[in-house]
């Protein structure tokens, strides 16, 4: 036996007993969009995930999009407000998110997953009432540059109230892999970032 198959075989010895413990377990992977920027991430990523989906665990993997969202703005020239680290979602910038998170980079996810013959299937939060979310009030916040408060309006930013996992449950029990946007919407059918 060469160096390399034994290397390989104490691999799978070594996780063997984790494939046993989450077979048929659902984990929730949450990436951010800058795992997307670079392709080699992002293949080195999706060759992980396929490997647990291939194995008989179930995974949902759960987007963000801020670099790219940024991005995009600044090419448009539409400012973007950010407070302590938080974005001021506007109309503007949620047509965007819109964009750039059920979009570009839910496709560009599905691509790689689907390059390593995983059957992956892409939804926003607003897809089969999946994040049910109400519309975060407005918070007092700290500048910690100037010490004042302030109270500030996040916009088109929710909260998540409810994940309605009906959907993910059929996909899941079909042997797909959802992907989804951080995109959720209330009963009313607004939608939040």
């Amino acid at each position: 036996m060469t160096v390399d198959h034994q290397l390989r075989l104490d691999l799978l010895r070594e996780a063997l007993p984790y494939i046993q413990r989450f077979q048929g377990q659902t984990f929730v992977v949450k990436l951010s969009g800058k795992v997307t920027e670079n392709r080699d991430n992002l293949a080195s990523l999706a060759e992980e995930l396929a490997l647990l989906h291939q194995v008989g665990i179930r995974i949902c993997v759960v987007h963000g999009g801020g670099k790219q969202l940024s991005e995009l703005a600044k090419r448009l020239g539409i400012e973007q407000t950010i407070i302590e680290g938080r974005r001021v979602t506007d109309d503007a910038t949620l047509e965007m998110a819109k964009m750039i998170f059920a979009g570009k980079i839910n496709t560009d996810i599905l691509a790689a997953l689907r390059q390593r013959g995983i059957e992956a299937v892409g939804l926003s939060g607003v897809d089969g009432n999946t994040v049910h979310a109400e519309r975060r009030p407005p918070r007092e916040i700290l500048n910690r540059e100037t010490g004042v408060r302030a109270q500030v309006d996040f916009g088109h930013v929710g909260d998540v109230v409810q994940i309605n996992a009906r959907l993910l449950t059929v996909l899941l029990d079909h042997n797909y892999l959802p992907v989804i946007s951080s995109l959720g919407a209330d009963d009313e059918g607004m939608v939040f970032n």
